[in-house]
């Protein structure tokens, strides 16, 4: 029986619980009455009656033989429950309503396991992480409807995660600010609210995060506020992906780049019942580059980051909540960490396979609050790398306790239009959710490997009999050749030296030059398009098989991995006919754009299905330009 994440002690007693029409779910604490709109006793009779056909009634009171009973216990360690099967009735007890959630849904996962005739057993359980939470980037190219974030949170709730950030920069619908949000599908106050609730009625902290230093490319590049950007005439530079990437950070120079970052502020953040605030102010490429030159050759610009950083933090302690910001400019200089209010949490993010501790290390050594940010790694890829994202959180998991993290911040981004679809992020939120959990189930000798759990990801989260269809997904991600970052820089023109300025540019990121090696590596490599077409073919076999032990609600994502597959063999092949335009036919070029035209619009369906239309007319262009490119035209 497959549990996730696995309790810390499981015993097995003897005798089994045969589950009644009739139960009653009881409340028997005067604090968890259903009256105060809790979701998770909802969410458990809903299960009683979906795998086990199991009529139950959810009451308050004292709880008799045959019932579940719903208690809170003070001497339990906060977040602790124990959950206590026996034959004569279900016990679950909390010190906290969060943990006798989590029993709860401990409970709802056994019962998907063994329907209405229960083991009896006994589990004593706690988190290793305090705050366990998913980022999941809503502003840079897709905005979800309101239903599939609700969705995510229900996933985050099953999984025991307490955290949830939106990522926004354009994408909410700021007064005063209709120019820089008027291009796209924004979030309105009334949807926070309701978002809101809908975490509070799950135990889980929905966070404010809002680009308030760098990365904030929309707004400055509007007739009203472009003259507060670090570079002169950012109303002027091209719209593109990668321009996107750069040019996006405020002139720390100019006081009203603070008073217009704090009316945003003002207005965003009381929203949100949470006492924590994200304001990012991460990768300011850019700072001391163009307007503020002058002041940071006279004070640094490490001192110039500092000094407006810490006039952010201390406006949002003024306000009551506690600052939370990216950790990677001053990671470079930890030491000015202490002059930031005390509260303040940084972030130490780094998405590598084997990823090293340089990223938090420093940090740590002085004694700054500290978060743990990995990655389910879905940027620029039809399919989140699956084993980078398995490799990267177990990783940086161990950070966190190696270094007294008080929380683990798993992200996706979606850098270049988040051309993935959000379902492909599931894997890498459970790995976040387990590791985070329990780190000492997944790691060591004798604990569970990753095959293992990507088979109980298989089972539990999909309902699939095989166990196989995490494995395949995983398989089908391996076998993206041509990736989406490729394809973007290539198409606007990276190709071409002198096309931005590498001084400027992010350190790294990308260039002409970093752009031209990939392209050769690629061509050295050619010939694994044709053995990628294949695999990928058999793959598709494979995943149909999986989905027929599925039920219906998890047959729904078969189309939305069907056609990331043929995208990434479709897009495979034109990496090689552009590359390599005598390896193949003119007449194959023509077919390959009508293919890569016929995929587009079934991606276009899936696409609406889960988001607004936000930026797709973007991706758009790319992709049309592509079918042209091969056309000839």
């Amino acid at each position: 029986m497959y549990i996730l994440p696995k309790p810390k002690k499981l015993a097995e007693t003897k005798g089994e619980f045969l589950a009644e029409s009739g139960l009653r779910i009881v409340a028997e604490s005067e604090e968890l009455k259903i009256t105060t709109g809790w979701a998770l006793p909802v969410i458990l009779k809903n299960e009683w009656m979906n795998f086990a056909g199991i009529e139950a009634e959810i009451t308050a009171g004292a709880a008799k033989k045959g019932d579940v009973s719903l208690r809170l216990v003070n001497a339990l360690p906060a977040q602790s429950y124990v959950l206590s099967i026996t034959e004569d009735k279900i016990e679950i007890l909390g010190r906290d309503r969060a943990g006798v959630g989590y029993g709860i849904q401990t409970l709802c996962q056994i019962i998907r396991n063994k329907g209405a005739l229960l083991p009896a057993l006994h589990i004593e359980d706690k988190p290793d992480i305090a705050a366990r939470g998913f980022y999941m980037d809503q502003a840079r190219g897709r905005s979800f409807k309101l239903e599939t974030i609700k969705r995510q949170i229900d996933l985050l709730s099953r999984y025991k995660i307490n955290q949830y950030q939106l990522y926004i920069e354009q994408s909410f619908a700021f007064r005063g600010f209709s120019e820089m949000w008027r291009e796209d599908s924004v979030l309105t106050p009334e949807e926070i609210m309701e978002i809101d609730k809908y975490c509070k009625d799950r135990d889980i902290d929905f966070v404010p995060s809002l680009a308030s230093f760098g990365h904030l490319y929309e707004l400055l590049r509007t007739k009203s506020y472009e003259d507060i950007c670090e570079f002169e005439n950012a109303a002027g530079k091209p719209f593109s992906f990668w321009e996107k990437m750069q040019h996006h950070t405020v002139n720390v120079a100019d006081e009203r780049s603070f008073e217009v970052v704090k009316r945003m502020l003002d207005e965003y953040l009381p929203l949100f019942s949470s006492k924590l605030v994200n304001i990012c102010a991460d990768e300011t490429f850019d700072l001391g580059k163009g307007r503020s030159k002058e002041l940071a050759e006279k004070i640094g610009t490490d001192r110039m980051y500092l000094e407006f950083l810490k006039k952010l933090c201390e406006y949002i302690v003024a306000k009551g909540k506690v600052p939370m910001f990216w950790g990677d400019i001053i990671c470079k200089f930890p030491e000015f960490i202490k002059e930031l209010p005390k509260e303040t949490i940084c972030m130490a993010w780094g998405y590598m396979a084997e990823q090293k501790d340089d990223i938090c290390k420093p940090i740590a050594e002085v004694g700054a609050n500290l978060y743990l940010c990995p990655g389910v790694c879905g940027w620029n890829t039809l399919i989140n790398r699956i084993d980078t994202a398995y490799s990267n959180i177990k990783t940086l998991s161990g950070y966190a306790r190696k270094y007294n993290a008080i929380g683990l911040l798993n992200t996706e981004w979606g850098d270049f239009g988040h051309i993935n679809n959000p379902s492909f992020a599931v894997p890498g939120i459970i790995y976040g959710g387990v590791f985070t959990w329990n780190l000492d189930a997944y790691s060591g000798e004798a604990a569970i490997g990753k095959e293992e759990l990507n088979k109980a990801i298989s089972k539990i989260e999909y309902g699939d009999c095989t166990e196989t269809y995490l494995e395949l997904l995983e398989k089908a991600s391996l076998n993206q050749i041509f990736d989406w970052w490729s394809c973007v820089l290539l198409y606007e023109g990276f190709a071409e030296e002198g096309r931005f300025d590498e001084k400027t540019a992010p350190h790294g990121f990308s260039s002409h030059k970093a752009l031209t090696e990939r392209l050769e590596r690629f061509k050295e490599n050619i010939e694994a398009v044709d053995k990628a077409s294949c695999e990928l073919y058999n793959l598709r076999k494979e995943l149909r098989k999986a989905f027929i032990t599925m039920d219906s609600s998890n047959k729904a994502e078969f189309d939305k991995d069907d056609n990331a597959i043929i995208g990434i063999d479709i897009w495979n092949k034109i990496g090689k006919a552009v590359v390599m335009p005598e390896s193949t036919s003119e007449e194959d070029k023509k077919l390959l754009a009508e293919e890569l035209e016929i995929w587009f619009m079934r991606y276009k369906g899936i696409y609406r299905a889960d988001s607004k239309e936000s930026l797709l007319s973007r991706v758009s262009k790319v992709v049309f330009r592509y079918a042209d490119k091969l056309r000839g035209l």
